[in-house]
């Protein structure tokens, strides 16, 4: 049998908790967003009912680096320990740049992420911290 060790440069989820989502080994205890090429720390620091359409433009814009962002088919929001829904607006202007938003709570989110990155999706999740 022929072994190979498959490397990638998409970000995974490690763990999650309450109080911590862990990417690729290093453990984040705010907000994140996750695309398949980078993190971003901090991304949002409200509820889930004042979200607006702003928060998501890393989802379109260019990395700090300078690369090309690959606007993802899917962004799984997170909404942290319980399952709440942003405005309906929200889904309706992402859906419109072409980004489907699904709604759950973190768990689930991470859980999903995972599994649609293993599919090689072009996939992003946007992460409330788990607070209980």
């Amino acid at each position: 049998m022929k072994m190979h060790l498959e490397t990638s440069s998409r970000r995974l989820i490690s763990n999650y908790g309450v109080g911590v989502i862990g990417i690729d080994g290093t453990d984040y205890t705010s907000s994140v967003m996750v695309t398949g090429q980078r993190v971003i720390e901090r991304w949002y620091d409200g509820a889930p009912a004042d979200l607006e359409t702003s928060h998501f433009a890393p989802l379109f814009g260019p990395a700090a680096d300078g690369t090309p962002a690959e606007p993802p088919e899917i962004c799984l929001l997170g909404t942290g320990s319980e399952h709440v829904f942003p405005p309906f607006s929200l889904i309706a202007e992402l859906r419109e740049r072409g980004v489907a938003l699904e709604v759950m709570n973190t768990r689930a989110a991470c859980r999903t992420y995972s599994v649609l990155i293993g599919e090689e999706r072009v996939v992003a999740a946007a992460l409330l911290p788990i607070e209980r």
